[in-house]
C-alpha cells in the first residue's frame, strides 16, 4: 500500500466523520425544533384562551424569588417577535382559602386582559361560569392593581378615578422660574407626593421689587387679572392638578389658557412648566431640600417666613390647605366626595394610608363591584391579581 492510498483513505474517513457530524447536528436541530413546536402548541393550548401568541417564553428572573405567590411568568410574542403581554400564574392563600389563578397582563404591565381560576377551593367551587364571566367583564382591560369598590374608605376626600403618574417618589418637590415674568413676579411651584400620588400643589410668585407674594397682592387689589382674583384662580388650578394627577389633563391650549377649569382664565403655561419640573424631580428624588441646596436659592427664605398658606377669599381664617374647596370639576364631571382634593388633614393624618393586599389605597388604579353578595370570593380573586401586579411592578422597575 502506497502513501497515496493511505492519504486518500484518511481524507475519505474525515469526510465521513464531518458528514456524520453534520447529520447528527441536523437531527438534533430538527428534534429541537419539533420539541419547541410541540412545546409552543402545548403553551397555546394552555394559555391561548388568556392571550393567543405565536411564541411563549418562560421568564427566568431573580425577581420571582421576592414573590412567593407568583409561581411562573411567561412573556408572549407575535410572529414578528413583538411583545404582546405576559401570562402570570399565581397561587396564594386568601381570606377565602387557597386560590390558584392564571391571568394575562398587557405588554406595559398596566392592564389585566383576562383571568381564570385554575384550581377550585378547599370547600368546593369558588365561582360558577356565569359568575366568572361577570368578573371577567368587570376586570377586562382594568388597570392594576384592583380593589372592590367597597374597599374605598369613606373618608378619602376625592375619587381616585384618575391614575397617578408612574415613577413618582414620595417627598416635597420645588421648582422656581429662572427670572421674573413681565409682571415683575418670579413664579415657583411646590408639589407634595405621598403614596406615589400628587396630594398637594402650591403655585405662587414673589415680586422682585417689593418681595410680596402675587397671591396676597391679588387679594389686596395690588395685582389684578381678568375674572376671579389671581389667588382664587391659582387655588382652583392647583386643586384640579391634584384631582387629575397629570398636567396634560389640564388641557392647556397654544395660547397658554385652559377652558376646562371653571373660573380659571389666566395663562397657566408657567405653572405647567414648573409643575412638570416638580414631577421630573419626584421621579429622580430631587427633593425641595436638595434643590435649594444645589441652587443656593436664598429667596426661599421669604416663603419660609410665611408658614401659613395664603387664605382663599371667602374663607373664615382657614388656609388653602385645610379649607373646603372651591367648586372644581374634572373634564368628565367627576365631583369631589368630601373635603379638598387629595390634601391631607391639618393633623397630618395621611388619608391615603389605607391599603388593600398591602398596596396603598393611593396606588389602586381600578375599582370593581365584584359579585353581589359574595365579596369574600371576589376579593380573593383580586388578591391574586394584586400579587401579579407586585411582581410586574418590580420586574418592570416602576419604583425604587
Amino acid at each position: 500500500m502506497t502513501r497515496a492510498f493511505f492519504k486518500g483513505l484518511t481524507i475519505r474517513a474525515v469526510i465521513c466523520v464531518v458528514l456524520t457530524f453534520v447529520f447528527l447536528l441536523s437531527c438534533f436541530w430538527y428534534a429541537d425544533n419539533v420539541s419547541r413546536a410541540e412545546k409552543q402548541e402545548e403553551y397555546q393550548e394552555k394559555y391561548g384562551s388568556l392571550l393567543m401568541a405565536a411564541e411563549y417564553r418562560m421568564l427566568h428572573t431573580d425577581v420571582l424569588e421576592n414573590h412567593e405567590a407568583v409561581k411562573a411568568v411567561y412573556s408572549a410574542y407575535d410572529e414578528t417577535g413583538r411583545l404582546l403581554g405576559y401570562i402570570v400564574d399565581v397561587q396564594t392563600r386568601t381570606a377565602a382559602g387557597f386560590m390558584h389563578t392564571q391571568m394575562s397582563i398587557s405588554d406595559n404591565g398596566e392592564n389585566l386582559l383576562n383571568i381564570r381560576v385554575v384550581d377550585e377551593g378547599e370547600n368546593g367551587q369558588y365561582f360558577t361560569e356565569d359568575q366568572m364571566e361577570i368578573l371577567r367583564e368587570q376586570l377586562k382591560g382594568a388597570r392594576i392593581p384592583v380593589a372592590l369598590r367597597r374597599d374605598l374608605p369613606s373618608d378619602v376626600p376625592y375619587q381616585v378615578d384618575y391614575d397617578p403618574l408612574l415613577g413618582l417618589h414620595d417627598g416635597v418637590y420645588y421648582a422656581r422660574a429662572e427670572k421674573a415674568s413681565s409682571d415683575g413676579y418670579t413664579d415657583y411651584c411646590e408639589m407634595e407626593v405621598r403614596g406615589g400620588r400628587i396630594v398637594r400643589v402650591e403655585w405662587d410668585a414673589e415680586n422682585e421689587q417689593s418681595h410680596t407674594m402675587r397671591s396676597s397682592d391679588s387679594i389686596s387689589g395690588e395685582y389684578k387679572v381678568s375674572g376671579n382674583i389671581w389667588a382664587e384662580q391659582a387655588y382652583r388650578l392647583c386643586n384640579h392638578l391634584v384631582l387629575v394627577q397629570d398636567t396634560v389633563k389640564l388641557a392647556m391650549k397654544s395660547d397658554g389658557k385652559t377652558e376646562i377649569i371653571e373660573g380659571v382664565t389666566v395663562d397657566i403655561s408657567t405653572f405647567v412648566m414648573l409643575a412638570n419640573q416638580c414631577i421630573e424631580y419626584s421621579r429622580s428624588s430631587f427633593t425641595k431640600e436638595k434643590y435649594l441646596s444645589d441652587t443656593g436659592d436664598g429667596s426661599e427664605g421669604e416663603h419660609e417666613e410665611q408658614p401659613e398658606p395664603t387664605p382663599v377669599p371667602g374663607d373664615t381664617g382657614e388656609t388653602a390647605e385645610t379649607a373646603a374647596p372651591l367648586p372644581t370639576k374634572a373634564p368628565t364631571e367627576i365631583e369631589v366626595i368630601g373635603g379638598e382634593d387629595g390634601v391631607v388633614s391639618g393633623e397630618n393624618d395621611n388619608v391615603l394610608s389605607d391599603s388593600v393586599d398591602g398596596i396603598p389605597m393611593s396606588e389602586i388604579r381600578s375599582f370593581i363591584d365584584g359579585l353581589e353578595g359574595d365579596a369574600t370570593n371576589s376579593a380573593a380573586l383580586l388578591t391574586t391579581v394584586n400579587e401579579a401586579y407586585k411582581f410586574m411592578r418590580e420586574y418592570l422597575n416602576w419604583v425604587g
